[in-house]
């Protein structure tokens, strides 16, 4: 039995990858990257963590009172945690199959690793199948016996790490039946059982994934504890823009940190920090000045021009083709992509191998990896909702758009990044009509092109019809009339819920934040000016946690504010290096804010007067010193000297309690008046 686990873990190090699948544009050796992580943190979605309660998700079991919400992790102690079943949550590019990779090399479990993407649901399989059999083919039937007895046996020493659950083409059923692992059942029904402990009870289990799949767990599959990966540490960040820029590192940090700023926010991400580099150090004429995550994108394909495998090649056509391939498995909510989807649109792998890749396809009960069936899928599943987006702008007719527009985009944060690249892509397209169309001087290899591929699949429909595209003009009408309605919707929405109120079905604080975001993207002064007067009066995005360009976005639009807000709940959103551009928004905006919730943001350095004569009640200022502590004496007598220049103010400052419990509330002088109870829950 010891020989068979020894021939396991012979197989899975001989399988080993790379940890960081790199980018095409970096120009460098995968062993030259640092390692380095992303900061990690346990968060509550029944409390208000990255997921809130607007979306009914809450773990299987409340935690103990007393405990911190938001609390940091290391990478070290992600699998010392004493829960059974962990869910890792993060947005895309965010290092989620980086980080599986490197936990699946763990020395302190006997690691099963799968990928969501590989599980087929519509064979009925033995749980041995499942983990063992097809995740290691070479082995004889009586080695997965051994295996599979000694798993059972060792509980307590096995990680079942599955990857990617937002990728599976199918879904748990809410009431999944409980069954015999030496049974044939469904892979969602072995898997539910996995979650609920049915079976395997002291195995460690993680998934992987987007959030917005893992609120959509039946109530008795939810896991024990949920970690977020968030963004990179400045410094961290800061080794692998270098490790990847090479030479012109400095010349592309100074650019990019004083001229394209919200772009450079986005190199907090691990995968577009790759995407960012790439455009920046290849700029190119077609496409323009890089400033929007469109425009990063439509950089980086537009230099596989130049590339060795799209050489000779259409380049107008062959984008066409991969974006009806991604717009078809997105559609039927798939990322793997067969030879024949690909061939059906007249494509090669060989011809696309920078966007796509290839992987054996062995995981089903009678087929092995020595058929020689592979599956593809994109290199990032964000090129996918890239192509997607493309294909329904470039493809789609005027009443599919329209269709697509009225009853699915707005519908689930499953779709926001889709969103995203609508908007990018509609301002660049209208801009420049050409992106979109083959030149004259390309018609001839065009349509011989056309005309090979329509032999070789005898489809006289390959291609997309070209003659949507004249149908853009009144796309963007419709696509900006849709996003005005949501300006407006939030505006009249409160966005949070008082603790007597009602569980809403959106997620309203992510969807505002991804909102604000495409109004960004789109590049148009009238629609951000106004998210700016549609800004609701009341927001709270209680412990939403914002990624640096989410952060840089939503300051942005907090900086024309005009109006008097009554409330403002940011209570553990930013990370530390983007609260000083938060405090910068608040001191320059022209308006003025009743109640200002910062709590558990960590300020550098105490703002100045004109950032408190913007609060004319409250501001409670509670764990954002040091490392999250409350004010000391020092801290109290800067903030006290700001406050002193703001004669008449109404305003109380909330930073801390003092040795005996009670709160610690610093105002201006000649103070002269009582407050109401405004600050509701903030001041219990």
């Amino acid at each position: 039995m010891k020989e068979a686990i020894k021939k396991v873990c012979q197989l899975q190090f001989e399988r080993r990858e790379d940890d960081i699948r790199l980018q095409a544009g970096i120009k460098v050796s995968a062993a030259d990257i640092p390692v380095v992580h992303p900061n990690y943190s346990e968060i509550s979605f029944f409390e208000g963590g990255a997921v809130p309660e607007h979306e009914t998700y809450a773990p299987s079991t409340e935690k103990p009172k007393g405990m911190e919400h938001n609390r940091n992790v290391s990478f070290d102690n992600l699998l010392k945690s004493s829960e059974r079943f962990s869910a890792i949550v993060g947005y895309p590019g965010s290092g989620k199959t980086t980080l599986s990779k490197r936990l699946a090399k763990t020395q302190e479990y006997f690691c099963l690793y799968s990928r969501f993407m590989d599980l087929p649901d519509g064979e009925k399989l033995k749980l041995r199948t499942l983990l063992i059999d097809n995740n290691f083919p070479e082995l004889d039937d009586a080695t997965c016996e051994y295996v599979w007895e000694w798993v059972k046996k060792n509980q307590k020493k096995c990680l079942l790490l599955f990857d990617g659950m937002d990728q599976a083409d199918w879904s748990f059923n809410k009431n999944a039946p409980k069954v015999s692992y030496d049974t044939p059942q469904s892979v969602s029904d072995l898997i539910a059982n996995l979650c609920c402990k049915h079976f395997l009870r002291k195995v460690k289990l993680i998934f992987t994934s987007r959030p917005h799949s893992v609120i959509a767990l039946p109530e008795s599959l939810r896991p024990d504890a949920t970690i977020l990966l968030g963004d990179l540490p400045y410094e961290s960040m800061k080794k692998l823009f270098y490790a990847y820029s090479g030479k012109s590192a400095d010349k592309l940090w100074k650019h990019l940190s004083e001229s394209a700023p919200v772009v450079f926010s986005l190199c907090f991400n691990p995968l577009l920090l790759q995407l960012v580099i790439a455009a920046g150090l290849n700029p190119s004429k077609n496409v323009g000045e890089i400033n929007t995550t469109t425009r990063v994108f439509s950089t980086v394909l537009e230099n596989l021009r130049c590339s060795n495998h799209a050489k000779h090649q259409d380049i107008t056509l062959l984008m066409g083709q991969l974006s009806e391939v991604a717009y078809k498995a997105t559609m039927r909510s798939s990322v793997v992509i067969t030879r024949d989807d690909l061939r059906a649109v007249g494509l090669e792998p060989d011809e696309i191998q920078d966007i796509v890749v290839g992987i054996y396809a062995h995981f089903t009960a009678t087929s092995r990896v020595f058929d020689g069936h592979v599956k593809y899928f994109f290199a990032h599943q964000l090129y996918q909702e890239f192509f997607t987006a493309k294909h329904m702008i470039s493809n789609l007719s005027f009443i599919e758009f329209k269709g697509l527009v009225d009853n699915q985009l707005f519908s689930s944060e499953k779709w926001s990044v889709i969103r995203r690249f609508i908007c990018g892509l509609l301002v660049d397209m209208m801009k420049d009509p050409s992106i979109n169309q083959v030149t004259a001087a390309d018609n001839s290899e065009t349509e011989s092109t056309r005309q090979k591929v329509h032999e070789q699949s005898g489809n006289e429909k390959v291609f997309p019809n070209d003659q949507f595209s004249s149908e853009i003009p009144e796309k963007r009408r419709i696509w900006i009339e849709a996003l005005k309605s949501q300006l407006v919707r939030f505006e009249k929405l409160r966005t949070w819920l008082d603790e007597d109120d009602q569980p809403l079905e959106d997620d309203n604080r992510r969807r505002y934040i991804s909102l604000l975001c495409e109004l960004n993207e789109s590049g148009d002064m009238e629609l951000f000016n106004m998210a700016s007067l549609r800004f609701p009066t009341e927001l709270r995005l209680y412990r939403l946690k914002l990624s640096s360009s989410e952060a840089a976005i939503f300051c942005d639009v907090l900086r024309k504010q005009r109006k008097e807000l009554m409330e403002l709940d940011l209570i553990r959103c930013f990370s530390p290096g983007d609260v000083e551009r938060l405090i910068s928004a608040i001191s320059e905006m022209p308006g003025k804010v009743k109640l200002l919730g910062i709590n558990g943001n960590i300020i550098k350095d105490i703002p100045g007067p004109e950032f408190f004569a913007k609060f004319e009640e409250y501001l409670f200022m509670d764990g954002c010193f040091g490392n999250g502590r409350n004010a000391n004496s020092s801290e109290e007598q800067k903030i006290q000297l700001a406050l002193d220049q703001l004669h008449g103010s109404q305003l109380e400052v909330y930073v801390g309690f003092d040795d005996e419990g009670n709160r610690v509330i610093l105002t201006p002088p000649k103070r002269s008046r009582s407050h109401t109870h405004f600050a509701g829950a903030l001041l219990t």
